[in-house]
């Protein structure tokens, strides 16, 4: 039984490189904008006119459904937090209104990834804290999740916000130029400390 145990660990540690080796490949072809003629990202050119590799920059301009780009983000999340130490998990199934379980050493954290790529107005950047049960739209609460993981493609920049910080919210709005309206989710770019426990 040892022995079968021992086997299923190392079949699962080599699944987990394979995926988090798909997300660095999949990084380098489509993810990360290039370099502009005038030097500048994307992120300064208002993500339109974007390249990659000399190739239209796919998930900015519409060419990829939804879903996939979903899963897109989720590897991109496989990836990063896996760089930063944590042992990452993924549910069987899609049943669950969250996508990981991280293992951060001290604690398991049970985390929702939403991505986005494009403003809305002139600075924001929103990303769904719901999920739709049957024709109605439901806000994640503490019996779902513990942290939603959001992540702006386009800028690659990661919003770490426990799920106490936005409840009864069902939409959560970034703005990583700042806001004259304030910016309260501004605390929690790039907070990796709230689950790592380092600062």
């Amino acid at each position: 039984m040892g022995r079968v145990v021992r086997e299923g660990s190392r079949e699962s540690a080599t699944a987990i490189r394979l995926l988090a080796a798909v997300a660095a490949q999949a990084s380098t072809e489509i993810l990360q904008p290039a370099k502009n003629a005038d030097g500048k990202d994307g992120s300064e050119r208002g993500l339109q006119g974007d390249t990659a590799a000399g190739r239209p920059y796919l998930r900015t301009q519409g060419k990829i459904p939804p879903k996939r780009m979903g899963e897109l983000s989720e590897l991109d999340f496989l990836r990063k937090a896996m760089g930063m130490g944590m042992i990452v998990s993924k549910p069987w199934g899609d049943s669950y209104r969250y996508d990981f379980v991280v293992d951060t050493g001290g604690r398991l954290w049970r985390a929702q990834v939403r991505s986005t790529e494009h403003r809305f107005g002139a600075r924001g950047y929103a990303v769904h804290a719901s999920v739709y049960v049957g024709r109605k739209i439901v806000g994640l609460t503490a019996k779902d999740i513990d942290v939603l993981i959001g992540y702006i493609v386009s800028r690659d920049i990661w919003y770490v916000v426990p799920v106490r910080a936005f409840v009864p919210r069902k939409n959560l709005w970034f703005y990583p130029d700042g806001s004259k309206k304030g910016a309260m989710f501004e605390k929690f770019r790039e907070a990796w400390g709230l689950m790592t426990g380092k600062r």
